[in-house]
């Protein structure tokens, strides 16, 4: 099993969930520590911390990774799988390249 922190530049690189990626089964999983606020979080875990919740299943988990890398559809997929050594469509390994940066907030993850 994998497991990433996620974390936020804007609030100092603070640890505002955990990322775990289990590599036999394919899911995904988030935990987000009790300390942290829904403002402080990405959009997907900010509307889970204000419904009280703090454990992400795979479907979501899963959602909120799919937000952060190369959709499978997008036009010039072939030549980006090519360019990042892949020779099909996996969103873990484009997670993992980019380390979970995205243009909709400032976070990203780390091993650890």
């Amino acid at each position: 099993m994998y497991r990433f922190a996620i974390k936020n530049r804007i609030y100092n690189d603070k640890t505002v969930g955990y990322l775990y990626y289990e590599e036999n089964t394919q899911t995904y999983k988030i935990e987000i520590p009790d300390d942290v606020k829904s403002f402080e979080a990405p959009l997907i875990l900010s509307d889970f911390i204000q419904k009280g919740e703090r454990q992400i299943g795979n479907e979501w988990s899963l959602r909120w990774v799919q937000g952060r890398v190369v959709p499978p559809e997008r036009q010039n997929i072939g030549q980006i799988l090519k360019n990042n050594g892949m020779k099909f469509y996996s969103e873990f390994p484009l997670l993992v390249k980019s380390r979970g940066r995205c243009c909709q907030d400032e976070c990203y993850i780390e091993q650890v």
